[in-house]
């Protein structure tokens, strides 16, 4: 007996699935696409400029190369300024060493842009005398100082007094670390607003500015310490360094 009530659909069968390209097409046209944008890219990446820049060395990214660039290079110098923005980075087989094209490369895209010099540059090491930074910048008309960088300043007192193993070298460091370094008070003021902000958000109640600063983590806070640069900064260092010696 036939009741109509269930009544067989006929599907229809799915398309043919098209071919998946191979990999050389997909990089060729991802190519392609690169090269339409080149020149977009180009002025995106010098167009980055910066009143206080830093030069830095590392080996942490040429360990990093491979296959045919594995060993081809052993240091790697990178210009960024004071919002971690890079501006410019070389490969070299020597730590300071060739890198004149680099320099004359950031003076002209300076020069080009008729933007003005940065005020300062700090470096990791060759803040003194007559250096190929000095020298480019002296040719290029620029009355930029070269500062070495607090942290490089701090490794070279410590590796003068004593080793990592020593008993008082993390109490040391640390002495020094306060005395040459601030707290910023508006910066941190804007920071526990915002804080309190955050935590607001997340239904977390502080009532206090001592329960704030108790949420604040050390990496937040880092951003907004700075040099002290005056002259008790001196003293100061200069009594830590009595301590330790006796």
């Amino acid at each position: 007996m036939k009741t109509g009530l269930v009544v067989n659909i006929a599907f229809e069968k799915p398309p043919t699935m098209a071919p998946v390209p191979q990999h050389r097409w997909l990089m060729q046209v991802y190519s392609q696409d690169v090269l339409l944008r080149l020149s977009e890219m180009k002025a995106s990446i010098t167009s980055v400029f910066g009143e206080i820049l830093k030069i830095d060395s590392t080996k942490k990214v040429t360990k990093k190369l491979a296959g045919k660039a594995a060993g081809t290079a052993h240091w790697c110098t990178n210009v960024g300024n004071k919002h971690g923005q890079v501006l410019m980075s070389v490969l070299t087989t020597g730590e300071g060493h060739g890198i004149d094209s680099m320099l004359g490369g950031i003076i002209r895209r300076y020069t080009h842009a008729e933007m003005p010099p940065p005020s300062i540059v700090y470096v990791d090491r060759n803040c003194c005398g007559t250096t190929p930074l000095r020298q480019a910048l002296t040719k290029a008309g620029w009355k930029t100082l070269i500062w070495l960088d607090v942290w490089h300043f701090m490794r070279r007192i410590s590796s003068g007094c004593t080793t990592d193993s020593h008993q008082l070298y993390a109490t040391f460091m640390g002495l020094l670390s306060n005395a040459l370094f601030q707290w910023d008070h508006d910066d941190l003021d804007h920071l526990k607003k915002a804080k309190a902000g955050e935590l607001q958000h997340q239904l977390i109640n502080c009532k206090t500015a001592h329960e704030i600063m108790s949420r604040l983590h050390r990496p937040e806070m880092s951003k907004h310490s700075r040099c002290g640069g005056d002259h008790s900064t001196d003293r100061t260092a200069d009594s830590i360094l009595c301590w330790c010696s006796r």
